[in-house]
């Protein structure tokens, strides 16, 4: 039993060495507040991430009005040019760690995990993150440079 602990002790903390808040850049929030964001596996800022394997973060924000449903848009912007991102889900209200209506002036965890493609371009790129309302307002809105290799 207490081998287990201990192997899950340092687990947890293998995985919180591998985990780092990084620098953003709010770009447009309006019925909230960004706080941080934190982004696995990154051990640098900014973040260099591995194409083939999983990146995995959480977005700590205050939504200032109630949100009864949401969107998650994510783009890639390499230069000036934004790039889509495909989400298997982009109902921020399932699968994001959310529960449905946020309450206006509670903090909340946005939890994401995404595969990143091996086709995926290397290189200096900007990831920028929305998470929109019922009426398509934008809740929150982040910026954040990395390097994918």
């Amino acid at each position: 039993m207490k081998f287990l602990c201990g192997a899950a002790i340092l687990l947890f903390l293998l995985c919180e060495a591998r985990a780092k808040k990084v620098k953003f850049q709010d770009c447009g929030s309006k019925k909230g507040e960004l706080i941080s964001v934190d982004l696995t596996p990154c051990s640098s800022d900014p973040c260099v991430i591995k194409r083939g394997a999983n990146a995995s973060g959480v977005i700590t924000f205050i939504p200032h009005e109630v949100v009864t449903s949401s969107k998650v848009l994510a783009y890639a912007i390499f230069g000036l040019i934004p790039v889509p991102l495909p989400l298997p889900n982009s109902d921020g209200c399932k699968g994001y760690g959310l529960t449905c209506p946020l309450k206006s002036g509670k903090q909340v965890e946005l939890v994401f995990e995404h595969y990143i493609d091996q086709t995926f371009p290397t290189g200096h790129l900007t990831l920028k993150a929305e998470l929109k309302d019922q009426d398509s307002d934008v809740v929150i809105c982040g910026k954040i440079p990395m390097t994918l290799e």
